[in-house]
Order: C-alpha cells, then sequence, then structure tokens
C-alpha cells in the first residue's frame, strides 16, 4: 500500500490502490474542504511535497491552472497517489477529525463530541439523533 504523510501533522494514512486522497482522508475519518468531488472546484486543493501523483480522470483547467500544478498543486479529489506521498493542506482547507462525530451519531450518544467548523457540538438522542449546540 501507498502511504500518505500529512505535512506537519506527524499522521500517516495508507492508501489503498487507486483511491483518491480524499478517498483516503475520508476513510481514516477525517474530513477536509471541498465540493464537487469531480475536478471542477478547486476547493481541495492540496500542495504535494514529495512523491508522485497521477489524476484519475481529467480536470478542469479553471479549477487546477497548469501554472498551479508546475507549483505541485493538485486536487485532493482527483489525486490518486502512485508512491508514497506527503501532502500539504492548506489552513483554508479546514482538516478535521470526524470520526468521534460519526461514531455518537452510529451509538445515538448524547454527549460533547467536539467541534463542527469551529463550533461546539453534542448529539441529542432521539429517533432521529441531532447535533445541537453544546
Amino acid at each position: 500500500m501507498t502511504v500518505i504523510t500529512l505535512d506537519g501533522t506527524g499522521l500517516a494514512l495508507e492508501a489503498r490502490p487507486g483511491e483518491s486522497l480524499t478517498e483516503t482522508f475520508r476513510r481514516a475519518g477525517l474530513m477536509m474542504r471541498d465540493g464537487c468531488l469531480r475536478g471542477g472546484c478547486g476547493m481541495c486543493r492540496v500542495r504535494v511535497v514529495s512523491g508522485t501523483i497521477t489524476l484519475s480522470r481529467t480536470v478542469c483547467e479553471q479549477a487546477l491552472p497548469l501554472a498551479d500544478r508546475d507549483q505541485g498543486l493538485t486536487l485532493a479529489c482527483r489525486a490518486v497517489p502512485t508512491s508514497d506521498v506527503t501532502v500539504a493542506i492548506p489552513p483554508d482547507g479546514k482538516l478535521r477529525c470526524v470520526t468521534p462525530l460519526l461514531t455518537a451519531l452510529a451509538r445515538h450518544q448524547s454527549s460533547l463530541i467536539g467541534d463542527v467548523m469551529g463550533q461546539p457540538v453534542a448529539i441529542r438522542s432521539g429517533p432521529l439523533p441531532e447535533l445541537v449546540p453544546a
């Protein structure tokens, strides 16, 4: 398996063959800012610090101009590592660990679980669990 290291965090994730950076992040319980997930909006930009990637499908030129590609930028939704890679996620990429949120939703727990977009939240139990401000 290929290893994706998140620059400056010490996190290393194993990518499955053919899996995009976004898919690997999500499988590991991590979310980052994204939009269309089709290579058309450019919201999921990351910088490849080391290693190599390939783009799984065509990417919109406006979302990732050639000049940006030449500077190591790529779109996480389309980038598939072809070797071990280190990627830097920009501060506006808002990388978050959502595992506690998903676990609490699955278990219908009513407890403080962290933050969503910078706001503390809790799960309110019931027939349909919901997020509420903490």
